[in-house]
């Protein structure tokens, strides 16, 4: 029941020489008519932008992790689940933000980000730590705790 799938998208790819119309018995055509169905989810890392960069993160009394992303990137999806996560762990102690480096190309030239996905950890507006590629969580927490500790 497709009404019932909240925040889900639901596409149905035919491929070429399959038909749509009724009665149509498609294991007899060339190709599977496949459903597919994309769930969006919750994110727990709100998007900074070149705007909003100096007040939310160089302004910021609390530690901040930047996770530089492209939407066109499958490793950044990855690393943006981890950065979820590590916002809800590190809630109160730790702002997460996510920043999309195609949209905002000159905050990510002014940190020498060549390529994505790249996590970038601050303190009182100084980058301290970062972490390039797709690591385990266990890479950011490090980095993370080494920050808070200095």
């Amino acid at each position: 029941m497709i009404s019932s799938l909240s925040k889900c998208q639901v596409r149905l790819n035919h491929r070429i020489g399959l038909s749509i119309w009724p009665k149509t018995d498609f294991r007899t055509r060339k190709g599977p008519s496949t459903l597919r169905v994309v769930c969006l989810r919750d994110t727990t890392a709100a998007a900074v932008t070149g705007k909003s960069w100096e007040k939310l993160v160089l302004n910021s009394d609390t530690p901040v992790l930047v996770g530089f992303y492209a939407s066109w990137c499958g490793p950044c999806r990855m690393v943006h689940r981890v950065i979820d996560e590590i916002a809800t762990d590190y809630a109160g102690r730790l702002k997460c933000f996510v920043l999309n480096a195609d949209s905002d190309l000159q905050v990510a030239e002014n940190y020498d980000i060549k390529a994505v996905p790249v996590v970038l950890l601050f303190k009182k507006g100084v980058k301290l730590e970062s972490v390039i590629g797709t690591m385990p969580k266990e890479f950011y927490v490090a980095a993370i705790e080494r920050v808070l500790a200095s």
